[in-house]
């Protein structure tokens, strides 16, 4: 003889936690559920992005710092090749330093969005920074004693262009008086 196993019927399961009052405590608790999920997304957001901030503002070189830089190591740099000399370097920048920040892009059937991914909560919500990037090199100008040698002018070129990975359309060289 096998013994079948039945499953307890919604109504008696309904009937039993009557009479333990369970009922009450899960119907609350049910209802507090979907409440949480309905308005938990909306509780404290603002619904604008974050102002972007470099950073660390007050360690944030400027680009004027950076292309001071650039012109000291690459006028040491000119100063080594065999036939130059003396050198002057200016370097003109486009821009300034540009910070990005983690995004989010969800596709839904309306479309694209993205928005900044951000941490904390209220007033103590960031941006998550992930790089720096430098203002890009828009040109060079090299003066130096031996920059009217053509060899001496293809040498600087080429290595300019290599050190700073610029296209040699951007890097000109010539002799002082």
């Amino acid at each position: 003889m096998t013994d079948t196993y039945q499953q307890p019927s919604a109504q008696r399961c309904v009937k039993s936690m009557k009479k333990s009052g369970k009922l009450a405590i899960a119907l609350a608790g049910v209802i507090l559920g979907v409440l949480l999920l309905f308005f938990g997304n909306r509780a404290g957001k603002d619904t604008s992005d974050p102002t972007p901030h470099t950073p660390s503002e007050t360690s944030a070189p400027s680009a004027e710092a950076y292309r001071a830089e650039l012109e000291t190591r690459v006028k040491a740099l000119c100063s080594r090749v065999a036939g130059v000399g003396e050198a002057e370097v200016m370097i003109t920048l486009a821009g300034g330093f540009e910070y990005v920040y983690a995004t989010d892009t969800r596709t839904a059937a309306g479309g694209v969005t993205t928005s900044y991914v951000t941490v904390g909560s209220g007033s103590g919500e960031s941006l998550v920074f992930v790089t720096e990037k430098p203002p890009a090199i828009v040109g060079v100008g090299v003066v130096c004693a031996g920059g009217n040698d053509p060899a001496v002018r293809q040498e600087i070129t080429s290595l300019l262009s290599a050190a700073l990975g610029i296209g040699s359309n951007k890097i000109y060289v010539t002799g002082h008086k």
